[in-house]
C-alpha cells in the first residue's frame, strides 16, 4: 500500500479550486461520472455522490486561525499494490459468483466488468473511511465536548495570565526561575544613529546595531517600534533599545560550553550539529541542546559559542524540560481555574467524524511526460528515427527497438499520455487542515500530517504529533484485517523501510569512498602547486573510481577549476 501526502501551496491560491478542477477533469479524460464521497458513505444506501462544488465550498470555508499564507488542506494519494488490487479483484469476483454472475461465462461481458469494477470501488471507499479514522487517531489530539461553554478570547487571555502566575510560583518552589521576557512599560523613546535596516520580514525588521568597540550584530525588532527621522536617525523605545544592546554584546561575547559533549549529527542539508547534555538537579532528565558546527569554536579541547546563542539554547532546553516534566501540573492549574470561573474544558479523543474530508476513486492512470520509462523511450525513439533517416546500422536499430520499455499488461510501447494497463484503482482524498466540529475558528484544531512533531506538546503539556511511520503500518493492518489479506513479510512497510535504510547506507559508503579517492587524487595531482601537463586528470580519476560517470572531459583551466568540476560530477552525475 502506497500512501503519500501533498500540502496545499497557499502561495499559489488560498482555495482548493485548482485541485478540485484537476480531479473533475480526470472524469472527462476517463469518460466517467465518478463523484466525491466522505465519511457518511455506506454501501447499503443508495447514493448519488457529492458534487465538486460542495467539496470546494466546504474545504475553503473551513478555516482556523492561521493566515491565508498557510496550507488549508492536504491531499492523500492512496494506491494499493498490484497484489493488493488482485486480492480486491478476487473478492469482487467471489461476490459476483454468490449472486450467480460467474466469471467463466462472463469474462468478456462489459456489464460484468463494470459490476466487478464497481465492487472494487466500494471496497476502496470503505477502506478509505477506515484509513481516515486512523488518520484522526494518529494525531493523538483531544477535542472540546461543549464549545458553548468555552472561554472567549479575552477570558482565555485572563485564564492564561493567572495560570502563568500560579505556575510560576509553583516552579519557584522547585528552584526554577522562568524568564518571562516582560518588557518595561516605559513609554520613553530615544533617537539613535547606529542602526541600519538590513531586511524586512513580515511584522519584523532585521537591523544591524553597531556598538563600535563593543561590536556589532544583526537583531530583529518590531517594524512599528522603528521611526525614521528626517536626519536619517531612528527613534525607538528606550527599553527595547537597551534589550537589543545587551543582545548585541552577548553575540560578541564568547562563552565556554560547560555541558558534556554527546555526539555529532548530520542534517539533511549536510550541516553538522554538535549535541550537548548537562545534568540539572531540578529535573529528572539531563537538559539537551544542539549547536550548528559553524557557530562553534574549539580551543584546547573546550567548545566556545556566543553568549547570546548559549543563553537561547539553554533557555529553550529548560522550557522543554518544564513542558515535559511539569506540563500536566500547569494543565491541572488551568483546568481548576476554568472550572472555578464556570467554563467547561472537558475533552474527548478526536475521531474520523471530526475531520472534514472528501475522497474520489479513480480507475486508471496515465504515463506522465516525466515518467522514467516514457522519457527513456522518447530518447530511444528519437535515436531510431535518426538512424532510419540516415540508413543507419539495421542491427543497432533492431537492438534499440528491442530495448524499448513496454507496458507489462498491454505490451504496448510506453509513451507519455498512454493509459497504464491492468487494474489501476486508487483514491484521492482532500482533507481540511482543521476539524469541522468546532465552529469558532480559534477553537479549531490545526492538523498537519507533514509536521515532524512526534515530541511536540500543547501549551499545557499534552503530547501531540503525527507519526507517519505508525500511520503507514496501521494502514496495512486495516487493509489486511478488513479484506482478510495474508501479507508476506516482503510486502510490509517495515521491510520496505529497512531495505531503504540499507540502500541509503550503502550509497553513503560508496559516496564516501568516491569522494575519498577524489580527494586523494586532487591532493596528489593538483595540490596547490602545479599540474603536470602529461597527466590526464579526468581520465585517471574515472579509472581510480571504477565508475562510469559523466565527469566533464573538457580541459580544466586550473587546479581550482578541476577540483570544482570533479566534485560537482561526483555529487550530481554519479547519482548518490
Amino acid at each position: 500500500m502506497h500512501i503519500s501526502f501533498t500540502a496545499h501551496q497557499a502561495s499559489g491560491s488560498a482555495s482548493c479550486s485548482n485541485l478540485i478542477e484537476y480531479l473533475e477533469k480526470e472524469n472527462q479524460l476517463q469518460e466517467s461520472n465518478e463523484k466525491f464521497f466522505n465519511s457518511e458513505f455506506q454501501c447499503s444506501k443508495a447514493s448519488t455522490g457529492i458534487e465538486g462544488t460542495k467539496v470546494l465550498r466546504d474545504i475553503d470555508t473551513n478555516r482556523g486561525s492561521q493566515n491565508f499564507e498557510s496550507s488549508n488542506f492536504y491531499m492523500l494519494n492512496i494506491s494499493p499494490s498490484a497484489k493488493e488490487l488482485a486480492h480486491m479483484e478476487s473478492l469482487a469476483i467471489n461476490e459476483l459468483d454468490k449472486r450467480g454472475f460467474y466469471e467463466e461465462s462472463n469474462r468478456e461481458n462489459l456489464y460484468y466488468i463494470e459490476q466487478k469494477e464497481e465492487l472494487m470501488k466500494i471496497q476502496m471507499k470503505l477502506y478509505t473511511k477506515d484509513l481516515m479514522n486512523e488518520y484522526a487517531t494518529n494525531f493523538g489530539r483531544e477535542i472540546y465536548c461543549n464549545e458553548e461553554k468555552l472561554p472567549n478570547t479575552v477570558e482565555k487571555k485572563e485564564l492564561n495570565s493567572e495560570t502563568d502566575q500560579i505556575f510560576g510560583d509553583y516552579l519557584k518552589e522547585k528552584g526554577i526561575e522562568v524568564d518571562t521576557k516582560e518588557e518595561s512599560k516605559s513609554k520613553q523613546w530615544i533617537e539613535v544613529n547606529n542602526i541600519q535596516i538590513i531586511e524586512q520580514k513580515g511584522k519584523s525588521a532585521l537591523i544591524q546595531l553597531d556598538l563600535e568597540e563593543k561590536g556589532k550584530a544583526t537583531v530583529f525588532v518590531p517594524k512599528t517600534a522603528l521611526q525614521l527621522q528626517e536626519n536619517g536617525n531612528y527613534k525607538l523605545p528606550e527599553n527595547l533599545y537597551n534589550a537589543k544592546v545587551n543582545e548585541v554584546i552577548d553575540k560578541n561575547t564568547l562563552s565556554t560550553i560547560k555541558a558534556d559533549f554527546k555526539d555529532v549529527a548530520e542534517l539533511k542539508n549536510k550541516d553538522k550539529v554538535f549535541n550537548f547534555s548537562i545534568q540539572d538537579q531540578r529535573f529528572k532528565e539531563p537538559l539537551t541542546y544542539s549547536i550548528n558546527e559553524k557557530d562553534l569554536i574549539l580551543k584546547k579541547g573546550d567548545y566556545f559559542v556566543s553568549e547570546h546563542l548559549l543563553k537561547e539554547k539553554t533557555n529553550t532546553a529548560i522550557q522543554k524540560a518544564i513542558d515535559k516534566e511539569f506540563g500536566k501540573e500547569k494543565e491541572r492549574i488551568y483546568q481548576k481555574l476554568a472550572h472555578k470561573k464556570g467554563f467547561d474544558l472537558s475533552t474527548r479523543p478526536m475521531t474520523g467524524d471530526d475531520l472534514l474530508w472528501y475522497g474520489k476513486i479513480e480507475n486508471s492512470r496515465t504515463y506522465k511526460a516525466n515518467d522514467k520509462f516514457a522519457v527513456q523511450n522518447k530518447n530511444t525513439i528519437d535515436q531510431i528515427n535518426k538512424l532510419e533517416k540516415t540508413n543507419g546500422d539495421k542491427k543497432e536499430i533492431k537492438m534499440l527497438k528491442e530495448n524499448l520499455h513496454r507496458d507489462k499488461e498491454t505490451g504496448k510501447i510506453i509513451e507519455a499520455g498512454d493509459k497504464k494497463g491492468g487494474i489501476q484503482i486508487h483514491a484521492h482524498v482532500v482533507v481540511s487542515r482543521h476539524d469541522k466540529t468546532m465552529k469558532n475558528p480559534r477553537n479549531k484544531i490545526s492538523l498537519s500530517p507533514l509536521a515532524n512533531a512526534k515530541e511536540s506538546r500543547t501549551q499545557h503539556g499534552e503530547k501531540i504529533g503525527f507519526d507517519r511511520t505508525a500511520f503507514f503500518q496501521k494502514g496495512e493492518k486495516v487493509f489486511d484485517t478488513k479484506f482478510e489479506y495474508d501479507r508476506h513479510k516482503e510486502q510490509t512497510f517495515n521491510h520496505y523501510n529497512q531495505e531503504k535504510k540499507e540502500i541509503k547506507g550503502l550509497k553513503n559508503q560508496i559516496t564516501g569512498k568516491a569522494k575519498g579517492k577524489a580527494t586523494q587524487f586532487l591532493m596528489k595531482h593538483t595540490g596547490l602547486s602545479e599540474i603536470k601537463q602529461q597527466i590526464s586528470p579526468v581520465a585517471s580519476i574515472k579509472k581510480e573510481l571504477g565508475i562510469v560517470a559523466n565527469i566533464p572531459t573538457s580541459l580544466p583551466r586550473g587546479a581550482i577549476d578541476l577540483a570544482f568540476k570533479i566534485v560537482k560530477a561526483i555529487n550530481n552525475d554519479i547519482g548518490y
